[in-house]
């Protein structure tokens, strides 16, 4: 007879654990979810970033699968936008940012996530990088040239 308060307690607590209770998580606005002892100062300059009000934020996920923890925050812009998003991020500082580019992020996306015009990736398993995975079939990002101008390093 005394297990069945011990199961009942333990499924109580499985109920009130986030984590516990689902592998991903939708972000209504600009989160990315750093490791443990990440640097506080960093990660709050990303965000401050991530928030701002000149990027048009879509919609987001954590995943919270070990060990990459990933993040992955959809936005929607022109390539003014992403150059002034890359530039922001640049000044950050001891932070990687990685530039990839995708010939149509709505084939990629499952239902989870929006294509948007751009994509913003992190990963615990690289913590000090960034990606921005560029949609080359988003609408605002169409035209005869995409020019994205890269901020000198130290700038």
């Amino acid at each position: 007879m005394k297990a069945i308060p011990v199961l009942v307690a333990s499924g109580l607590l499985a109920i009130g654990s986030p984590a516990a209770s689902a592998l991903s998580m939708s972000l209504p606005a600009p989160q990315i979810f750093f490791p443990k002892g990440y640097d506080e100062a960093r990660a709050e300059k990303i965000h401050s970033v991530l928030r701002s009000e000149k990027f048009s934020y879509l919609g987001g996920l954590t995943s919270y699968w070990e060990p990459e923890y990933s993040t992955t925050l959809v936005y929607d812009g022109d390539a003014a936008a992403l150059n002034s998003l890359l530039a922001e991020l640049q000044k950050v500082g001891k932070l990687t940012v990685r530039l990839a580019f995708s010939p149509d992020l709505s084939k990629e996306t499952g239902s989870a996530l929006q294509a948007g015009s751009w994509w913003v990736s992190y990963s615990h398993t690289a913590p000090d990088t960034i990606t921005v995975r560029v949609n080359l079939a988003a609408e605002r990002l169409k035209g005869d040239k995409l020019e994205i101008v890269l901020p000198k390093a130290g700038d």
